[in-house]
């Protein structure tokens, strides 16, 4: 569905990809190759919306990713008993929630307005 600069449609399919992409890696070391896909598909993402608070919880992601996938960066986010990577995942899991949240948010809107919008031409005389 779009509405205007409102992709929500591929801006769901890269957050799903990034999504799948923390359940699979572990993270914990340099890892450029994930580090680079998780960044892609953050910007792919943010590109497909106009939205400041999505492109703002992806900006935590991409800031969270360079830490998990880097030698040790993860190494200051460890809390007794869980691994400062473990913490990451959960944290980016967390942001790539609620920016799917802010999705179905946009697109609750984009619905409304368009259901305002036919109403409005199914009578005009109201206008």
């Amino acid at each position: 569905m779009k509405s205007g600069l409102h992709d929500l449609e591929t801006a769901r399919k890269h957050y799903s990809a990034m999504r799948d992409l923390i359940i699979r890696h572990r993270g914990g070391s340099r890892n450029e190759q994930a580090l680079g896909k998780l960044r892609d598909l953050s910007r792919k993402a943010a590109a497909a919306i106009d939205d400041r608070n999505g492109k703002s919880l992806l900006s935590a992601v991409d800031d969270y990713g360079a830490d998990l996938f880097s030698e040790s960066g993860h190494l200051k986010w460890a809390q007794t008993p869980v691994s400062g990577a473990d913490f990451l995942r959960l944290k980016i899991l967390r942001e790539l929630d609620a920016f799917h949240a802010r999705l179905m948010q946009l697109q609750l809107d984009a619905i409304r307005n368009e259901s305002t919008r036919l109403a409005a031409n199914l009578h005009p005389d109201r206008r």
